[in-house]
């Protein structure tokens, strides 16, 4: 619903865009600043960001984020390369915009009405809130009277006009205003440094996944639409290509496809669970890293050590009554296709499951999308090929996509329902558990990836500090 949501928006700002675009007065304003033709002319698309985990931020594989990977597809609609700039905060971000340094804002900015003075939106591509933080197990506060003028929040990012709007309800309001990034001051949050702080909700649950302790007190605003912005030229042929873009990009699944690389996997946050999985990062991951890193093939290590977590929690001599055992809980007819004769060798097992992995995504279609291929072989990897064989062909039966992930996935759980599987070739399968399977392996990854960036980023400031 929300995507049909979305898309109707888009559709409904590109025709109103069109009637514009055909009044006389508007075609005689055709020689101001055309920021379209500048970036063709140059080749090159600047976009201004933030360095967040949601937004832009540098991996192992180079460039990440999902700003910036919707970006770069807007780059290659244009065919021009494109330029990240990264800013220290949202005003920032529209002060390098009104002066023409940057062609697009594109951060998890919301909706303002009173920005549109100055600035034009692109249509709405995801919806968040903004959200009160405070520390798991400390009390909870259910209104902003108990914050006691313990409120900190983040420089630059309008959040002091919203909360001196809630200074007529409560006259007591006070907050500190500090240099450090929202992200920042949620680790302060864990860390027990400060008390309370506003994020964005996707922001938060990204937050969460490496500190758990970060809990939410309560939502400061209702659901929002989130927008790039541009500059307020008076023809902007840069809006007509971006309400293309955005459109075609709903319509195709890209925008999808995007969310599900990086937020998907945040509904399923567990304290529990990620409070044991953290401590086994810290703890456990180290003596294998090198392993996952040796026999990793073409898929990233933190991947293979996402399924062995999965699979085994790191434990070498893990078994189960069904006869599947060691770090990547391989059954005995794998294991011998794989040359392996020791399952409860660490290395052996690390090797084995990462070669039936590389074998599995071999037998993927050429006609899956690449990103997805890895999710379908997981979940291969977790019920056997034939049964994946048999989710993509009910797929199909049942009116979706059976290349697309986000189709297949939703119905899994259906290969556990007689009404479906006596139809199918290879009949029962716990679908459920590969659906889970999956979530829960990306979520890890996710994790893995959070974590170590972190610490980088800690590792640097220390180093600039001596």
């Amino acid at each position: 619903m929300k995507g049909l949501f979305l898309r109707l928006i888009s559709i409904f700002a590109l025709l109103l865009w069109a009637i514009d675009m055909v009044l006389p007065w508007q075609q005689l304003l055709g020689t101001e600043d055309n920021r379209y033709s500048t970036i063709q002319s140059r080749g090159k698309l600047v976009v201004g960001t933030l360095n967040t985990p949601t937004s832009y931020f540098i991996g192992p594989e180079g460039p990440s984020g999902f700003e910036y990977e919707l970006a770069k597809a807007f780059a290659d609609y244009l065919n021009v390369k494109i330029e990240i700039l990264p800013m220290e905060n949202n005003q920032a971000l529209f002060t390098a915009l009104s002066a023409k340094k940057i062609d697009i804002a594109a951060a998890n900015l919301f909706y303002q009405r009173e920005k549109l003075e100055n600035y034009q939106i692109g249509p709405a591509y995801n919806s968040a809130s903004l959200q009160l933080a405070y520390r798991k197990r400390e009390v909870r506060p259910t209104s902003l009277k108990e914050l006691n003028g313990k409120l900190v929040i983040s420089k630059g990012n309008d959040l002091s006009k919203l909360l001196q709007g809630f200074q007529k309800e409560f006259p007591d309001l006070k907050w500190k205003i500090v240099d450090e990034s929202q992200e920042e001051l949620l680790l302060q949050i864990a860390k027990g440094k400060i008390d309370y702080t506003i994020a964005n909700s996707i922001d938060l649950a990204m937050a969460q996944q490496i500190k758990p302790e970060i809990a939410v007190a309560f939502d400061m605003t209702d659901e929002s639409t989130i927008h790039w912005y541009l500059d307020n030229t008076n023809y902007n042929e840069l809006q007509a290509a971006l309400l293309d873009f955005m459109n075609n990009a709903l319509e195709t699944g890209l925008i999808a496809r995007i969310e599900e690389k990086y937020f998907n996997h945040l509904a399923e946050f567990d304290y529990v669970d990620m409070r044991s999985y953290l401590n086994a990062i810290e703890n456990t991951l180290p003596k294998y890293q090198h392993l996952f890193d040796k026999y990793k093939g073409s898929l990233d290590w933190r991947l293979l050590a996402a399924i062995a977590y999965q699979e085994s929690h790191w434990n070498p001599e893990a078994t189960s009554p069904t006869g599947v055992r060691g770090m990547m809980m391989l059954t005995k007819a794998t294991a011998d296709r794989v040359k392996i004769n020791n399952r409860l060798d660490p290395e052996q097992s690390i090797k084995g499951g990462s070669e039936y992995l590389h074998l599995l995504l071999e037998q993927m279609p050429d006609t899956i999308h690449q990103e997805d291929k890895i999710w379908f072989a997981l979940a291969a990897y977790n019920m056997g090929l034939g049964h994946l064989i048999d989710a993509r062909r009910l797929t199909k039966k049942l009116g979706g996509d059976p290349d697309n992930w986000l189709d297949v996935k939703k119905n899994l759980p259906l290969l556990a329902e007689k009404r479906h599987y006596s139809n199918l070739k290879y009949g029962y399968a716990r679908g459920y558990e590969a659906y889970q399977y999956v979530e829960n392996i990306r979520r890890y990854m996710n994790s893995i990836i959070s974590y170590h960036r972190v610490q980088q980023n800690q590792k640097q400031q220390n180093n600039i500090i001596q």
